[in-house]
């Protein structure tokens, strides 16, 4: 786990990694940062987690509006690379990070490595639905994507829905702007020809209106809509809080009323709330790599941590090159 990664960090990180481990008995974490000063936030950790919590010393730390290429170049011992190399090496199953996306994913990419056949990794979200979440595909890993690219994306979204989602056989979708297969510029016509030729479960063109009624179990897009989409989301979310919060300062009546849709406002929140899906794994590299969100709370990275937890156990990677093959 990147200590020094987030907006909060370590303070949130420390505690989201206490949640997490109260959550799953067999769960170990390596925290990776300066040293010295991780040992100073956990001194008044709870001694029943203590052996299970032991620190790596990252003396360098990558920060958020730094270049991807600078920060590989220049700091090599960074919370980020160090987390990367333990699980190079074996001595992790995974890394997790709410640090510089970017930073994460060019590291990623090249001290981790490709897996065979690939030729840009992916970053997959899942967003719920009305009657189930599906996962959405490229989130902005690339942002101009080959044909070539988005075949492989669909490919990793169908393994990764197998694993994160447990659907034995999920369908797949083309984000597009309309539903006829003439819709779309000529990239996102071509892949549609592909898919529809290939032996995926292809089931034709997802409209943005549609993604949220169980269209499709994986859609997959190209990173720059993906990545636009899934902000526009977030504000909308953010959008529809502030409004009741406002709202309810404003009259008693509406403040009454809110107290009765409590309970479901907070059923609501519980479901469509990015906290509780953690964070984003990076498709595509040799090893289980989990993104979460710069803005992660405790327990968005207690999420973020399960998630990557499930990867493993879920032994994501091997689907992922089998999906391939």
């Amino acid at each position: 786990m990147d200590a020094y990664g987030g907006d909060d960090a370590p303070l949130v990180v420390v505690k989201g990694v206490l949640e997490a481990l109260s959550n799953e008995p067999s769960l170990a974490v390596q925290l990776t940062g300066p040293i010295e000063s991780l040992h100073a936030f956990l001194k008044d950790i709870p001694s029943e987690y203590r052996s299970r919590i032991s620190c790596v010393d990252a003396p360098q730390v990558v920060d958020m509006g730094e270049t991807p290429s600078r920060a590989f170049k220049d700091k090599p011992q960074s919370s980020i690379r160090v987390g990367l190399g333990l699980l190079k090496q074996g001595e992790a199953d995974a890394f997790v990070s709410a640090g510089n996306t970017g930073a994460v994913m060019m590291a990623a990419t090249l001290d981790l490595g490709r897996i065979s056949g690939i030729e840009r990794p992916c970053i997959a979200t899942i967003f719920p639905g009305k009657r189930h979440p599906f996962v959405m595909v490229d989130m902005g890993a690339s942002v101009d994507s080959k044909t070539s690219h988005l075949m492989q994306f669909a490919r990793l979204g169908l393994a990764y829905a197998k694993v994160a989602l447990g659907i034995s056989q999920p369908t797949l979708g083309l984000l597009n702007i309309g539903e006829e297969t003439s819709k779309g510029d000529q990239r996102t016509q071509a892949v549609h020809v592909g898919l529809t030729q290939s032996e995926l479960p292809f089931i034709g063109n997802v409209e943005g209106k549609q993604l949220f009624n169980g269209a499709a179990d994986v859609v997959v897009a190209d990173g720059f809509v993906g990545n636009v989409m899934l902000k526009f989301g977030e504000g909308v979310a953010d959008l529809f809080f502030d409004f009741f919060k406002t709202e309810a300062k404003g009259s008693v009546r509406t403040l009454l009323g809110l107290l009765l849709l409590a309970p479901f406002l907070k059923k609501f929140k519980a479901r469509y709330d990015y906290r509780e899906y953690g964070g984003a794994p990076l498709l595509g590299v040799n090893g289980v790599v989990v993104i979460a969100h710069g803005r992660s709370d405790a327990t968005a990275i207690c999420n973020a941590i399960m998630q990557a937890h499930r990867c493993v156990t879920g032994n994501l990677v091997s689907q992922l090159q089998s999906s391939l093959t």
